[in-house]
């Protein structure tokens, strides 16, 4: 199987993680998890950005939640697309302008690699 991309996927639940990874893995999407925001910061630091699209969750524990990741990586490797998703405030932070890509919880299985292959296709043709 030819890998897509590579998606780094931000979720403190293990459950929800697991679920999203087994989902990206079967779509050919190589994926690497982290459970925090500062883990995620970290492997992108050591990695020089390694992912090609982040999918975070917004509320997460510890220092760094998913808008503050979403800065700092825009700000670092404005090349890399970030999708935010948050079952709680996530449609005032949409309305806001801020994520343009926004995945409201819960979502459906099918829709994360669809989402993940358009958020892709987007940064493409913006380079």
């Amino acid at each position: 199987m030819t890998v897509l991309s590579t998606v780094l996927v931000v979720e403190d639940d293990w459950l929800i993680r697991s679920l999203i990874h087994e989902i990206l893995e079967t779509e050919g999407f190589e994926v690497v998890t982290a459970e925090t925001g500062d883990d995620a910061w970290e492997w992108l630091c050591e990695t020089s950005g390694g992912a090609d699209l982040i999918l975070s969750d917004i509320h997460m524990p510890g220092g760094l939640s998913g808008i503050g990741l979403a800065n700092r990586v825009q700000a670092h490797w404005p090349r890399i697309p970030v999708i935010l998703s948050s079952g709680g405030r996530g449609q005032q932070i949409l309305e806001s302008g801020y994520a343009p890509l926004f995945i409201p919880k819960p979502w459906h299985s099918l829709d994360i690699g669809t989402i993940c292959r358009r958020a892709l296709a987007l940064a493409i043709n913006r380079q």
